[in-house]
């Protein structure tokens, strides 16, 4: 503004001067002065202008640098304040609170059973109507570390609300928008021991950690007891391991309790690329007769084994004690993770006709799922004849015992937390179901079938 009324003051004095000239003659040299004169004064006063653009131009610069310095020092007062908050906050919350780490799924599905046949008294079949139902699995951990050797673990999600089967974790949509049952699957305590690397002991309702299939275990069985493991970490390559469980099957007040023992030995042997694991297993069912509901053939209708009748009670025909060889093989096809999978089982106790008593499983997996965009492949066939194994306890999408055919599971990360998973299921008896077996109205609908389930499991 100030260099603007200086710019009019010298066109002014321009006018005026030129207005004199003009109203009396002037020499040359009376001209020509007052031209220098005049140029004297334009010169100034573009010197006068120039300053005060760099006056102007610095004031600029000045107040810029203000504002930076300002802003950091706002920025780190309010860095310091939030600090400090932080620091007045945690001091609030529980030391405890702080140890646990919180994490969860929830699994929509839709199951579909199609080309679904009963077994009727005379010997023959019929069709029967397909099934469609739309479940729901919510899942939530709880794992806390006590200190650097012990740690605690818990597990809350839904169940059924009949028998609380220990094989699902699922409900289904029904019952006339009634809420859903949500139980204790999992409270275990571990000591791993800094002494003895390689040692693990477990107490309470612990997570299978025991080499197995889904002949032998449904993954959702959570065995209560105890359990010992070691493996000897000394060889670079080769890693021998043993493994006890000592588990309460059911407690009876005036008799004695069901248990099952469960002895395991094994190695992981590093050879090259792969990597071999073996083990073999024993597993006793002891006093099945004092169990709640296995015995009764209430649970997941018998599970396919062989009943009797006593005094009209049920009661398992046979003991269980099962022998089993399982093998994992892992190495790259290309670069997919594989796994080769055996497995073999027998059932040893007295008596058990020698077409009733073996499992087995042949599988191999492809992938992985871990982040966004993994994928894996995995396929299994299985034959488990109908007093191998208890077959409440087994894979009961396969449906227990007296049962063979196909499993093919796709799984894909649609994000690193969101999975898309589909299987499909080809199964059917081993043997016909009697017509004459106490528990043939509970199988007689397991004849052969189409099984299919889709899966979007969302994890946080």
């Amino acid at each position: 503004m100030r260099s603007y009324k200086w710019l009019c003051m010298v066109l002014i004095a321009v006018v005026l001067f030129w207005g004199q000239t003009s109203l009396a003659a002037m020499t040359n040299a009376e001209m020509e002065q007052r031209l220098n004169q005049l140029i004297s004064i334009i010169q100034s006063q573009q010197d006068e202008i120039q300053k005060l653009k760099q006056e102007l131009e610095q004031q600029k610069t000045i107040t810029i640098q203000e504002q930076k310095v300002n802003k950091e020092e706002v920025k780190e007062i309010v860095k310091t304040q939030m600090e400090k908050k932080e620091k007045e906050w945690k001091g609030l919350i529980p030391k405890w609170v702080k140890r646990v780490k919180v994490s969860g799924d929830l699994r929509l599905r839709y199951e579909g059973i199609y080309n679904r046949k009963e077994r009727q008294s005379d010997g023959s079949t019929k069709d029967i109507d397909d099934r469609n139902r739309y479940r729901i699995r919510a899942r939530l951990f709880f794992d806390a570390p006590i200190t650097d050797e012990i740690s605690t673990h818990f597990m809350i999600c839904t169940n059924q609300d009949q028998h609380w089967e220990a094989t699902t974790t699922n409900q289904t949509f029904t019952d006339d928008f009634s809420d859903k049952g949500i139980y204790l699957h999992r409270a275990y305590a571990t000591y791993k021991p800094g002494w003895l690397k390689g040692l693990e002991v477990s107490a309470g309702k612990f997570k299978n950690t025991f080499l197995h299939t889904d002949i032998m275990w449904d993954p959702d069985v959570n065995p209560e007891g105890i359990y010992e493991r070691y493996q000897y970490k000394g060889f670079r390559n080769f890693q021998p391991f043993i493994h006890l469980g000592h588990m309460v099957v059911n407690e009876v007040n005036k008799d004695e309790d069901a248990y099952l023992y469960i002895n395991q030995v094994g190695f992981d042997w590093n050879i090259g690329p792969i990597k071999w694991t073996l083990a073999g297993s024993y597993y006793n069912w002891d006093n099945l007769e004092a169990t709640k509901w296995l015995h009764k053939a209430e649970y997941k209708g018998g599970g396919g084994n062989t009943f009797i009748d006593k005094a009209g009670e049920f009661q398992y025909a046979y003991d269980y004690n099962l022998w089993e060889a399982i093998s994992f093989v892992r190495f790259k096809l290309g670069v997919l993770p594989t796994k080769l999978i055996f497995d073999y089982i027998v059932n040893s106790a007295d008596d058990v006709p020698s077409d009733q008593d073996t499992a087995y499983y042949l599988g191999f997996k492809l992938g992985k799922t871990k982040h966004k965009g993994d994928w894996s492949l995995a396929y299994k066939y299985a034959r488990i004849e109908k007093d191998a194994v208890i077959g409440s306890m087994n894979d009961q999408d396969f449906y227990g015992a007296n049962r063979k055919g196909h499993k093919i599971k796709l799984r894909y990360m649609l994000f690193d937390h969101l999975q898309f998973g589909a299987a499909y299921f080809n199964t059917e008896p081993v043997d016909d179901w009697d017509p004459t077996s106490p528990t043939f109205k509970n199988n007689k609908a397991r004849e052969e079938e189409d099984r299919i389930q889709v899966d979007f499991i969302f994890k946080f």
